[in-house]
Order: structure tokens, then sequence, then C-alpha cells
């Protein structure tokens, strides 16, 4: 493979010079509804639907109006299929995912929001701690600890008078004698 080519595919980008394959236009299928010959309709994917756009939309109000019809016999605001609870316009299913429904829209609102207000606030300049070094109360040295040396009393001082390296050898004390 060349190098143009090795680069076009790390970069997603098509590689100088290249001519695309020719697109052969096919006839879209024909719709599967019986005694409709028109040409099948196009989803939003791009994909060909199974039926053309009129007898989708036939075919939609049809599934609007048997909603409507369960509704008004009793059935399920939501789901139209299942019984009403008691007092209420929703079936006990259809409650319950509403209800998920609502708490998760309700989260997503607060997370939105704490992310909004974190990226509203101003930028600082990062300070250096102890984590960025490596150090962590688990891998850090032990403090010191006090030995017995520490708490034992201090020996008690030489008396001066035992401190025979105060007084001079010579020195009989003529200075403070009165004459």
């Amino acid at each position: 493979m060349d190098l143009d080519t090795r680069i076009a595919q790390w970069s997603g980008q098509l590689p100088p010079g290249f001519v695309p394959h020719a697109v052969i236009r096919q006839h879209p299928p024909r719709c599967v509804q019986p005694r409709c010959k028109r040409p099948c309709a196009r989803k939003a994917n791009g994909e060909w639907a199974r039926s053309c756009q009129p007898c989708l939309d036939r075919r939609a109000r049809s599934c609007k109006r048997r909603r409507e019809a369960l509704v008004a016999e009793g059935g399920c605001r939501r789901c139209a299929y299942r019984k009403r609870a008691e007092c209420d316009f929703l079936c006990p299913r259809c409650r319950e995912d509403r209800d998920i429904e609502r708490a998760q829209k309700r989260r997503d609102a607060i997370d939105a929001a704490a992310i909004d207000e974190f990226a509203a606030q101003p930028e600082r300049v990062h300070k250096a701690s102890n984590l960025d070094c490596g150090i962590s109360p688990w891998n850090a040295r032990p403090k010191r600890q006090a030995s017995a040396a520490y708490w034992s009393p201090l020996p008690d001082p030489e008396p001066k008078s035992e401190q025979t390296w105060r007084q001079s050898l010579d020195d009989n004390g003529w200075r403070l004698s009165r004459h």
C-alpha cells in the first residue's frame, strides 16, 4: 500500500487524485400494498421504505383512528391497548415508564446545570500539591515517632560547686577581699 493511501486512511480524508466509483442509480422498489403501483418512499436515513408515502400516510391515519377508538373505550392514553388504572389516564406500565423518563430528564437537567456551572467558573492556575508528585497518604513515609529519650526527664544539672573547671588554679580570691 502506498504512503498516500495510508495517510488517507489515518486522517480519514480522500487521497489526492481519488476518483469515486460511479453510483449506479437504482429504480426505487414498488410499494408492497395491494393494488398500489407507486414507487416506495425514502426513510429519514436514506433507505427505501416498504410503502409509498400516500400509503404510509393512510396507514398512519388508520392507526390513529384505531387508537382513538381504544382510548374512548377506556384504554390507556399512551399505549391505547391496556386498561387505564383507577382514577388515572395511564395504565400502570405506562405510568411507571413515564415516571422513569421524567426522572431521567430531571437527572440530565441537574447534570447539565452542574456542567454549566463548572464551565462558567473562571480559569484558575493549578496549585501543585503532593498528589502531583505521586505522594499520597498510602505511599508516604511514616511520620517520625518520638523515642523514649524524648519523654524521659532531663538529667540533673551538675552543681556549680562541683564545677572545678570554673576556678583558676592560682586564683586565691584576693580580688574579692577588702584592703
